[in-house]
């Protein structure tokens, strides 16, 4: 009798494989896991260029801005007309929306290209490769400075904001790294190092 490709049936076992892998559906702290949390080795020691981090900065603000902008020039237009023709009315609206997204947008756009270069230039040069909240501070303050430099003596409390923003700016982006879980401790840390450093410990 000749054999088909049925005989071997019985060999075949029915209950499924082992699986020795979590499912990525799992919600699973991977802190809690052994292994690297890099794919390939190495990759830990590699960082943005300031080009892709100027890139997205700069983006990032000016979409807020006129995002921004708009409702508030939205809210503007409800506010002050007063008119009853629809033409007027649609005019009156566009250039609300259109002055004052393009105002906030520029103007952030401009600040995160001041901040994302100042920052990213004082560690490189300045601080040797250094990346801490060193350069986040100092680079917020440079750009307060250049930002308002036409307003003399007036430009001191422009700097100190800076300062401010740029220590905002490093706790955030270190939370959005680490986790909000981890928010608390990420601010005591940075609080601890800017304080080192204003006694001259750093």
């Amino acid at each position: 009798m000749a054999s088909n490709d049925y005989d071997n049936l019985d060999s075949i076992p029915l209950a499924p494989p082992v699986q020795n892998y979590q499912h990525l559906a799992l919600k699973v702290d991977p802190s809690m896991l052994e292994g690297s949390k890099f794919v390939f080795e190495g990759d830990e020691s590699k960082k943005r260029s300031l080009g892709e981090i100027m890139f997205f900065s700069i983006g990032t603000s000016y979409i807020t801005g006129l995002t921004t902008g708009g409702l508030w020039g939205l809210v503007e237009h409800y506010r002050t007309f007063d008119g009853t023709s629809a033409v007027l009315k649609r005019n009156h609206l566009l250039n609300s929306i259109t002055k004052r997204g393009t105002f906030l947008g520029n103007s952030l756009g401009v600040v995160a290209l001041l901040y994302t270069a100042s920052s990213g230039l004082i560690g490189k040069f300045a601080r040797d490769g250094k990346d801490d909240i060193v350069n986040d501070i100092a680079g917020g303050m440079a750009t307060g400075a250049i930002y308002k430099c036409t307003k003399g003596r007036q430009v001191i409390p422009f700097i100190i904001a800076g300062a401010v923003a740029g220590f905002m700016c490093n706790v955030i982006g270190s939370t959005i790294n680490e986790g909000v879980s981890h928010a608390p401790q990420i601010a005591k840390e940075a609080m601890q190092d800017t304080v080192r450093i204003l006694t001259g410990k750093d």
